[in-house]
């Protein structure tokens, strides 16, 4: 019970790393409103679970993109649990395509659903904590944040883009007792990702060898880590930029495609 007496707003909770957060949140004794705005039936199933568990759940269908959903997702949470000590920012939207090939309309709603729905959020949430006496934000940004990928040009800005405004978010709230953190995954098994993973074995494989823990992650690894910076236990953390990624992120590239290093390996 971690997290007794606390309210949590996820969004993007519908399935995947958000559904893992608000079970776990839940089961640690959180008041969650779950936040999605096309996924609506998964959106209520992930309230539903909580709910057969014992737990208190709302769910609130919203886009992170737009001002009046997010100010009406917090009031509403505030109106019916009192208080709003926990965001977690984990919408995201994407599209893997070059630069010159990359549609102004996509390139736009990545920014606006990755990076200024978490500012929006934000915008909303931190005056309902600084009323409760302070709280915590986490932002579940990628290891895109730090490097490319091909393909990813607005997700990769928004991601770095959201490292900062972590940063950002951290100095100028802390002295409310606002803790702004960052956690940045590697590969992920999400349910997208297991489905792509089951209709190409290779590619699952492949995934393992990425690492050096010779796995990926589950979305309930990036779960312990929000409770983590969710919970009094990181009260002297903000500001981290937490890479979650099973050392992804650490190594060079040149183990997996010069033979003469590869055979370096213990």
């Amino acid at each position: 019970m971690r997290l007794a007496g606390k309210v949590a707003i996820i969004t993007g909770a519908a399935t995947g790393i958000g559904r893992a957060t608000a079970l776990l949140f839940a089961r640690e004794g959180a008041k969650v409103t779950v936040m999605t705005d096309k996924n609506i039936v998964k959106g209520e199933e992930t309230v539903a679970l909580i709910r057969q568990a014992g737990g208190e759940a709302l769910f609130v269908q919203g886009d992170v993109a737009v001002a009046a959903d997010c100010q009406r997702v917090v009031r509403t949470t505030v109106e019916t649990f009192g208080r709003l000590d926990i965001l977690v920012n984990n919408a995201a939207w994407s599209r893997a395509v070059p630069a010159v090939d990359l549609s102004e309309e996509d390139w736009d709603r990545t920014i606006a659903v990755t990076l200024k729905g978490p500012f929006l959020m934000a915008k909303y949430a931190i005056p309902e904590m600084i009323r409760a006496g302070g709280g915590s934000i986490i932002n579940i940004s990628s290891v895109n944040g730090f490097f490319a990928n091909p393909a990813f040009p607005a997700y990769a800005a928004a991601k770095g883009g959201l490292n900062n405004l972590t940063r950002q978010l951290a100095l100028d709230y802390g002295r409310f007792n606002i803790r702004v953190n960052a956690i940045c995954p590697g590969i992920i098994a999400n349910e997208r990702t297991q489905a792509f993973f089951a209709e190409h074995p290779e590619e699952e494989e492949q995934a393992r060898r990425c690492a050096p823990l010779g796995r990926y992650g589950w979305p309930e690894d990036v779960a312990r880590a929000a409770l983590f910076f969710a919970s009094d236990e990181s009260s002297f953390a903000t500001g981290s930029i937490f890479v979650l990624d099973g050392g992804l992120s650490i190594q060079s590239v040149e183990p997996f495609v010069r033979t003469s290093f590869a055979r370096r390996r213990p």
